[in-house]
């Protein structure tokens, strides 16, 4: 299918506080687990700033795994080696870009810094990680397809993952699919996940989708 709701079931505020608990200690790593245990994966997770970001470090800190938030931007691929090369993370998590400010509309009139970051930057960290054997997942979104004559709405007719993303009524989503066209032909390494909704259990935050519909 192409995208499915992501239930966070811990609040933002927890989010929020797992993001500042870890802002002081960004230069080394949260240990859990022996740092030189080899076989112990070891994350680093781009988006700080975001919700899903603090998200998934703070689930990440509930279940003891070793962590931190990336300080490398994506379009910088030298800072990017950079970290890497120091921090030697099994696993990078991409919850990072640029989604736009109070909405996706933001992305029409600041088309190059959305290719700079959605596009190159996304390719970079990609390429990067392939090139070092990291596995690489992708927190995308599923904003990138449209029902059309052959999916018709109500008929439970979906997309597949082979099929090319066919939305590009917003700036946004047309990058967000044409780096996913791309990420596609990397043969290993690299996972996307389409985040259509996301909905958690904190209903006053406001990036909740359930808050959105109230």
């Amino acid at each position: 299918m192409s995208s499915f709701f992501l239930i966070l079931p811990h609040k933002a505020h927890e989010a929020d506080q797992a993001v500042n608990n870890h802002q002081s200690i960004a230069n080394s790593l949260v240990l859990n687990k022996s740092d030189n245990d080899s076989d112990s994966p070891r994350f680093l997770i781009f988006g700080r700033t975001g919700w899903i970001g603090g998200l998934l470090g703070k689930i990440l800190t509930d279940r003891g795994f070793s962590w931190r938030f990336a300080n490398s931007r994506l379009e910088n691929r030298q800072d990017l080696l950079r970290e890497l090369d120091q921090v030697k993370p099994t696993h990078v998590l991409n919850a990072a870009g640029l989604t736009g400010r109070p909405n996706v509309d933001w992305c029409e009139d600041h088309k190059d810094e959305v290719i700079r970051v959605n596009v190159c930057g996304t390719l970079n960290l990609a390429d990067i990680c392939v090139s070092k054997n990291i596995h690489c997942m992708m927190f995308a979104t599923g904003c990138i397809f449209e029902y059309d004559h052959a999916h018709p709405i109500d008929t439970g007719i979906g997309f597949t993952e082979e099929e090319s993303p066919n939305f590009t009524g917003s700036y946004y989503s047309k990058t967000k699919g044409m780096v996913e066209s791309l990420l596609r032909d990397f043969q290993q390494n690299v996972c996307v996940l389409r985040v259509r909704m996301p909905i958690s259990s904190d209903l006053e935050c406001k990036r909740n989708f359930i808050y959105k519909r109230g």
